[in-house]
């Protein structure tokens, strides 16, 4: 890939990352809310699964993280040694 792609790749890996970080983060919120998530969300089967969609939400952020990394390490590279 040239520079141009690798910097366009960034801007929507970063895009996708706040759409997540703000409009997924807001729904299982809003889930959580919804499943009434008390001192014993264990017994709560509601609760269970908004706990899975959370740990599901956290793993896509750190792996969009992983990748905006990985492309800014490709376009440092290329800057660097042409």
């Amino acid at each position: 890939m040239n520079l141009y792609q690798l910097e366009e790749k960034l801007a929507r890996l970063r895009e996708r990352l706040r759409a997540l970080e703000t409009v997924e983060a807001e729904k299982i919120r809003r889930k959580r809310i919804l499943a009434d998530m008390g001192d014993d969300y264990r017994e709560n089967e509601g609760a269970k699964l908004v706990m899975e969609d959370h740990n599901l939400f956290h793993q896509r952020v750190l792996s969009l993280k992983k990748e905006i990394y990985e492309v800014k390490k490709q376009i440092m590279k290329l800057k660097h040694f042409g």
